[in-house]
């Protein structure tokens, strides 16, 4: 059943993603269920500094779509939130009943708007609905299916990431947040949580939007029937610093700002631990220029900074993962001590033609999996190194040199004596940015 007329507002933020933004359109418009007349489409060009506006109007005007999308030209980069709100208010005033919000390298299957629509028609408790979201270039492994806000341990998890689609996950995910790529609202949740928080500037502002929506009482939902597909690799290498600091700066915002009392100096201690593990994996990495990144960051979320980061925080990124890559390349054969579907595709990637061994055999290397390589603490091997066996974090960082043993060996002691100098002034600051007494 088509869409009732002007009822549904697509909102697409662009920035220097021109060919991407075009192909999120055309994928709008092979959407089923819906009329020419009964959606528009919001592009926001966020002061993007190649030619992406003027492709998208003249491929718009070419197409003769112009009269199905509004186009507006920011001077000036407001952020991914800032540029979101703006086609969010443009809608609004339009009367748009539903708001869409897709991400620049996101292209949506044929029934996806269809279907959230539906599901918030029926569900009028609902303030948010999202879907799974694959890797575009692996398209049955999931991105993301729903955020969930862990308060236990101070962070945020992106729900069945790089899994395996196999059908048997859940047709809807109850969750804490959506990601910002891919979401749908009813007008009505704007008037009763406001808009995305724009403070973050990056990062964590869609993540803060849904918990703001769930403290209003809405519950916030992905939905199995909802397929999109997003662009960005694994091993996507960023240009500068820029994803580093939002993300560290606005983590630790928002856990300084909602965690409860009671549980502040145990925040404290662990979000304190998760940014020197970061600062320590950039040193190892010979990344100085990521690893200033933490530090301003965590600087920078002490003192209470908001919006966009000053010049010299954001910088050339000179964390190349070309070690991952130029290790996987070299090898002809590897053996994994347990199943990992993910890891074997990323590396198939990397070398076609790499043999994953069923059994350990001499001379091949043996991959072993851990959440953090800093975390290792019972070798299977001598500390000092061995070259037969890597290990490989959730982060594709690897410890396969008596260097890199080294440093994981000392890294505790110099944990600790961060964690003395540090968590003092961060609850301090947790104190006067909320009133109270810890």
């Amino acid at each position: 059943m088509a869409a009732s007329p002007k009822t549904l507002g697509i909102v697409i933020c662009n920035y220097n993603k021109g060919e991407e933004t075009l192909a999120c359109i055309e994928s709008v418009f092979r959407s089923k269920g819906l009329t020419a007349e009964s959606y528009k489409l919001y592009v926001i060009d966020n002061a993007s500094t190649d030619d992406s506006a003027v492709r998208i109007f003249d491929e718009m005007t070419r197409l003769k779509y112009h009269d199905r999308i509004s186009l507006t030209v920011s001077s000036e980069d407001m952020g991914s939130c800032g540029g979101i709100n703006l086609g969010i208010k443009q809608a609004l005033h339009d009367g748009c009943e539903y708001i869409c919000c897709l991400g620049e390298a996101v292209t949506v299957h044929e029934d996806a708007l269809r279907n959230m629509m539906r599901f918030l028609a029926r569900n009028p408790n609902v303030g948010m609905v999202g879907g799974k979201v694959y890797h575009r270039h692996m398209p049955r492994y999931i991105q993301q299916y729903g955020i969930s806000i862990d308060f236990k341990h101070f962070r945020a998890t992106t729900l069945y990431a790089d899994m395996l689609d196999d059908d048997t996950l859940p047709n809807e995910v109850y969750c804490d947040a959506i990601g910002a790529c891919g979401l749908m609202i009813p007008a009505a949740t704007v008037k009763r949580a406001g808009l995305m928080p724009e403070d973050p500037f990056l990062y964590w502002d869609d993540t803060e939007w849904g918990y703001r929506i769930r403290q209003a009482g809405l519950d916030v939902v992905a939905l199995g029937n909802v397929l999109l597909y997003h662009s960005a690799s694994p091993l996507h290498h960023c240009d500068d610093t820029k994803a580093n600091y939002y993300l560290t700066r606005n983590c630790l915002h928002f856990f300084m700002k909602y965690t409860r009392p009671e549980h502040c100096m145990k925040m404290s201690i662990m979000m304190l631990r998760s940014v020197y593990e970061s600062f320590y994996l950039h040193k190892m990495g010979h990344a100085h220029n990521m690893a200033q990144s933490d530090m301003a960051a965590l600087l920078d979320a002490a003192y209470n900074v908001r919006g966009r980061a000053a010049c010299n925080r954001i910088l050339d990124n000179d964390e190349n993962g070309l070690g991952f890559v130029s290790f996987f390349e070299e090898q002809e054969a590897v053996y994994m001590e347990e199943d990992d579907p993910f890891l074997e595709q990323v590396i198939r990637q990397i070398n076609p033609n790499i043999v994953f061994m069923q059994l350990p055999s001499p001379g091949v290397v043996t991959i072993i999996r851990c959440e953090s390589i800093l975390g290792i603490k019972d070798f299977s091997f001598s500390i000092d190194f061995s070259a037969d066996v890597v290990y490989i974090d959730k982060g594709y960082r690897m410890l396969a040199t008596r260097e890199d043993a080294r440093l994981v060996k000392d890294y505790e002691t110099n944990l600790q004596t961060f964690l003395y100098a540090m968590q003092p002034a961060i609850l301090r600051r947790i104190e006067e940015m909320r009133g109270i007494r810890l």
